[in-house]
């Protein structure tokens, strides 16, 4: 099926066109076309598969406002912004209205306040996007403030000691490194608890030959004492390789970052050529295992469509898992604890 309703426009930031010349000069062609192929357009996307949706999370079924979602008991993730600093031709929220959105305004964080009042369980925070460091320091500094605030007038809090943790996740120190500065360093700082979340897929994103402006970022966050968990993207042609994925975890668990999730790529519209087949996944990711230490070894999960939520893919094997997983047809079922269906296919 074709369709240009996902049409999703280019935009790469001046650092990432640095690298890409970078690559180029040196001749290192693989890392040049792996890093392209994030960030600029193809045919490939007007071909949509049945499967895709528009929405592939589910998010819209657990929106408690305009810019929250809801959907795991101990935290809500707040879509701060539609805007980023490049566009990944693989996003999950390339169809969403929030790509269209500015910073979050005083009236939608009155809402999301008003609803953490209420809800004493959530003790975290996720700054989401859009990226949500494309805000201001100023604007940062406020949505926490108010956000913490509000945490805090819950009348009936388990939590009563617990400071709401916030969680920063972030293209930033990639795309555009500039912007880690040591007045946002210093921020950070002083709002703790808080935690960077960068997405970082390529080992030459953090390479200290190519891209030594964003390690320093990323050195400059964790010399700081702020904690910080990588996520990745499994993205054929890419990355889905046991060299260039042991490469980038071992590099991140050396500059003090842990290495998160390793996400199975989501179901969204025109994005099936960036997907790596689900059970060619758990293959790599079982070798992937056997070259990294435990402390290096991010988790393997794939979050289902519709709204299944995360499923962590050690191993397709239904006695280790919290949910059972049968073949049918073309897909993988996923049975979870509450008998709820969800399909992911092969």
């Amino acid at each position: 099926m074709e369709s240009a309703d996902n049409a999703l426009p280019e935009l790469v930031s001046a650092h990432m066109l640095r690298v890409l010349q970078r690559l180029k000069d040196d001749g290192n062609m693989a890392a040049f076309t792996a890093m392209k192929a994030q960030l600029y357009e193809t045919p490939a996307e007007r071909h949509i598969l049945p499967a895709e949706i528009r929405d592939p999370l589910g998010a819209h079924r657990f929106q408690v406002t305009a810019r929250a979602v809801h959907q795991y008991k101990n935290r809500i993730l707040v879509l701060t912004t539609g805007r980023c600093f490049a566009n990944c031709r693989y996003c999950f929220r390339r169809c969403s209205q929030i790509k269209e959105a500015g910073f979050v305004d005083r009236t939608e964080q009155s809402r999301i306040c008003e609803y953490l009042e209420h809800h004493p369980e959530i003790q975290e925070v996720l700054f989401s996007g859009g990226d949500c460091l494309t805000g201001t320091d100023d604007q940062i500094s406020e949505l926490i403030d108010v956000f913490r605030d509000a945490h805090e007038k819950s009348v009936t809090r388990r939590y009563s000691e617990d400071s709401l943790l916030i969680r920063i996740c972030t293209r930033a120190p990639v795309f555009c490194p500039e912007r880690i500065t040591p007045q946002l360093i210093a921020l950070m700082k002083q709002k703790r608890p808080l935690w960077v979340i960068p997405h970082i897929n390529h080992p030459v994103e953090i390479s200290e030959r190519y891209s030594p402006e964003s390690f320093n970022a990323l050195q400059m966050i964790v010399d700081a004492g702020i904690p910080v968990q990588s996520q990745t993207v499994l993205l054929r042609g890419i990355n889905d390789s046991v060299s260039v994925l042991s490469e980038l975890f071992h590099k991140l668990t050396s500059m003090g970052i842990k290495p998160g999730y390793l996400f199975q790529g989501d179901l969204a519209p025109g994005t099936s050529h960036f997907r790596v087949p689900l059970q060619e996944g758990v293959r790599l990711y079982e070798h992937l295992r056997q070259e990294l230490s435990g402390l290096s070894t991010p988790v393997y999960a794939v979050d289902l469509p519709g709204g299944g939520g995360k499923v962590n893919l050690l191993q397709l094997d239904p006695e280790l898992m919290s949910v059972r997983i049968r073949k049918e047809g073309s897909s993988y079922m996923f049975t979870d604890e509450n008998q709820c269906i969800w399909s992911y296919p092969f």
